[in-house]
């Protein structure tokens, strides 16, 4: 076959690839929106002690991790509580995004980020340092570039060259499927950063996304993908943990 044919077909099964995310995107998101708070709750606390009964997490010196929208996602003020008492360092999502945009990569974003917009993963030091961060326009803890505890000073990104590598990366996601590929909302910020960060001379740290129980789809069910995406090596929901084809750690 021509390599125009074969180039002219990838194109043609990214572009199917793209509509029917989108599809399971829209669908999941209304599924989503009308979960009780109460509910997203509940299940956030059973994730949060799957947790920690697993050793991956509690050896985990360095983690990257989300912090939630109030509602429509698994909620991690539990996790991230608890990271910040054992004296884990932990990293958190920030997008130096326009005046108008949202810092946090789990919010709504009307277009496709520019370059100079690409997520980073800053350190988030202490209790008293996310007790002072501010929310932004979607109810999200925004902890900015400048920490916010007596210490003062620029966060430290995790892609420095004297920063430890990560342990571990709690992700957020729209829908997920029993071998681990995620849908996330569209952005590819996550995409980006693991390219970057995996490109680098830092070790890869495990990659497992936090769910509810309606983002994960039924067995038969799979998660469209590109050759982008990145696999996970875990998925935790309320019902326990699954790991992908890397098997567990």
């Amino acid at each position: 076959m021509a390599s125009s044919e074969t180039s002219e077909l990838h194109e043609q099964a990214e572009m199917a690839a793209f509509a029917l995310k989108a599809q399971l995107r829209r669908n999941m998101l209304k599924t989503l929106k009308g979960i009780p708070t109460e509910e997203i709750k509940r299940q956030s606390q059973q994730v949060f002690r799957v947790l920690l009964d697993e050793p991956f997490f509690k050896r985990a010196n360095n983690v990257g991790c989300y912090l939630s929208m109030k509602n429509g996602e698994l909620q991690t003020d539990g996790i991230v509580d608890h990271l910040l008492r054992r004296g884990s360092s932990l990293y958190t999502p920030y997008i130096p995004a326009p005046p108008k945009h949202s810092h946090n990569p789990s919010a709504p974003s009307p277009s496709s980020p520019a370059p100079e917009e690409d997520m980073k993963m800053l350190r988030l030091y202490s209790r008293e340092d996310l007790e002072r961060c501010p929310e932004d326009r979607w109810g999200i803890v925004d902890p900015g570039l400048e920490r916010k505890d007596g210490e003062g000073g620029v966060r430290e990104d995790v892609m420095g060259a004297n920063t430890p590598g990560l342990d571990l990366i709690l992700i957020p996601g729209v829908a997920f499927d029993q071998e681990c590929n995620r849908l996330g909302r569209g952005k590819a910020y996550y995409d980006r950063f693991l390219e970057q960060y995996t490109s680098s001379d830092k070790p890869r740290p495990l990659l497992v996304a936090l769910a509810l129980l309606p983002q994960i789809l039924p067995p038969l069910e799979r998660v469209p993908t590109t050759e982008h995406d990145f696999t996970l090596d875990a998925v935790v929901s309320p019902d326990g943990l699954v790991w992908g084809r890397a098997g567990g750690v």
